[in-house]
């Protein structure tokens, strides 16, 4: 097998490849590898062609998936862009990337007004250029080390392994994955996750996200599954296509699945063909528990660098009381370490830095810096049992006295007390905050985790609070902690 569609229209060429939920058009691997082609002309005839760039700034669609294709023919980069951008930020991934060609939605196109008519196209008018006699193009020979997808991160702090201002977001940067990495993600979630023609998943996650297009989307495709088209993100919808669609895996992080259960339609919604929930990032214990009761919740792990398809807990060593920091053991064809000072290995149990080799992971950046052997995530972890544990960013710890302590270590010693639903804490060198949720008196939480942290990291002062503040991801937003238990803006406490 070979990451071409063109393979797979031979072998399914009938079948379908991709519903689009929004007009309910059924497209099947034919009409996707056409698509692709004519695609891959129309770019030809607007001066894309190899090594050149193709950036895409929309929600999700069946197109964005075709023109992945059509690149891949003319020996060019897809680099999805998120729509949810402004225009100031989505500047910089479009500089570093430097597109041919720039495609877009309609309603995007003021959020690309520096990019000039001659080099945007919306997907209406590349239609259109694509209709009729399909245009030639030259076709270039598969390179396996050839640059095909560019995707934007950001926030990523100290991914590199240096030292930075945990309140600050670190600089925007544009990964390089070559076609060898993007293939061997959909061999190694294939093998893990026991994909098959017969199963289905939703796209609950922006196909300009690592997670949205790389964890189920690129992986089903690749062995003949089918892939539910969501524009956005809706729960109502989302529901309605796990019942109607037969989905039979589903991917999201915690924000989506909060929203999920917390719909009028989770309850009535038949999960019978759900096999598991996966999650990227640890999920509140309420939302955790009543997707437990449907089908079991799998953790993945993985960073835009790295591949997402890294690190996981299959379903059948998941559990709705599991550890929400475990993230289990490699995806066949990757490896992991911890280290610490001088890049050494720690022993297990040991927190350090953790790092991932293999076939799944990026070149590097696409201004030039490189990786090496070992890609840093930028995450401080340990190893315990042979699973490996993921505490969080090395930028959200503190040193002192010879000791570095990571804000997740506190709120873990927060939330084993029966009275803490969710803890958020911050951590600097006078030592830790704490903001919960929950029914506990502060001065008894004090006492309680005395026994279980070091004495630097017990809060000097905890918070009740009604609901944490957190990102997009559903992880708690400790910038925006920092902020408010540092006086600028209290919490209302209970």
């Amino acid at each position: 097998m070979t990451l071409s569609l063109e393979r797979r229209a031979d072998l399914w060429g009938d079948r379908t490849a991709v519903v689009d939920a929004g007009d309910d058009r059924r497209v099947s691997y034919a009409d996707l590898d056409r698509l692709a082609d004519r695609f891959a002309g129309a770019l030809a005839d607007r001066g894309v062609g190899e090594r050149d760039a193709v950036a895409v700034v929309s929600r999700n669609r069946v197109e964005l998936l075709a023109l992945l294709f059509a690149a891949r023919r003319l020996g060019a980069a897809l680099a999805p862009v998120s729509h949810r951008l402004t225009p100031a930020t989505v500047e910089g991934p479009l500089d570093v990337v430097d597109p041919a060609l720039v495609v877009h939605e309609p309603a995007q196109r003021d959020l690309i007004r520096e990019v000039g008519d001659e080099d945007a196209r919306s997907f209406g008018e590349l239609r259109a250029e694509a209709e009729g006699e399909p245009k030639g193009y030259e076709r270039v020979d598969t390179d396996p080390e050839r640059s095909l997808l560019y995707l934007h991160t950001k926030g990523r702090a100290d991914v590199r392994g240096d030292d930075s201002d945990p309140d600050q977001v670190t600089a925007e940067r544009v990964v390089d994955l070559p076609e060898r990495a993007v293939e061997w993600n959909c061999i190694t979630a294939v093998a893990a996750w026991g994909l098959g023609r017969g199963d289905c998943a939703p796209t609950l996650l922006p196909l300009s996200d690592t997670d949205g297009l790389h964890r189920l989307v690129l992986p089903l495709l690749y062995v003949g599954g089918r892939v539910v088209v969501l524009r956005a993100f809706d729960p109502e919808r989302a529901l309605g296509v796990v019942e109607d669609r037969g989905a039979t895996h589903l991917f999201a992080g915690a924000t989506e699945y909060r929203e999920l259960v917390a719909d009028g339609a989770f309850e009535r919604t038949d999960f019978g063909g759900v096999e598991w929930f996966g999650t990227r990032s640890p999920l509140p214990t309420d939302a955790r528990e009543a997707l437990a009761d449907r089908a079991p919740v799998v953790r993945a792990y993985g960073r835009v660098e790295t591949g997402p398809n890294d690190l996981y807990l299959p379903a059948e060593r998941a559990s709705a009381s599991a550890d929400p920091d475990r993230v289990g053991r490699p995806f066949p064809d990757c490896e992991a370490r911890i280290v610490g000072d001088a890049d050494a290995t720690v022993p297990e149990g040991e927190v350090g830095g953790l790092e991932l080799r293999g076939p799944v992971t990026a070149r590097g950046y696409v201004d030039g810096e490189t990786f090496g052997e070992w890609v840093p995530t930028g995450d401080l972890a340990y190893r315990e049992g042979g699973d490996y544990h993921v505490l969080g960013p090395t930028a959200e710890a503190a040193e002192g006295e010879g000791e570095r302590i990571h804000p997740r270590t506190v709120e873990r010693a927060l939330e084993a007390h029966e009275g803490v639903t969710e803890a958020g804490a911050v951590v600097d060198s006078e030592g830790a905050l704490a903001a919960v949720v929950g029914d506990a008196d502060p001065g008894e939480l004090r006492a309680f985790v005395a026994d279980r942290l070091p004495e630097r990291a017990v809060p000097r002062e905890i918070s009740v609070v009604e609901s944490l503040p957190r990102r997009a991801t559903g992880e708690p937003d400790r910038a925006e902690i920092r902020r408010q238990l540092g006086g600028e803006e209290r919490f209302e406490t209970e």
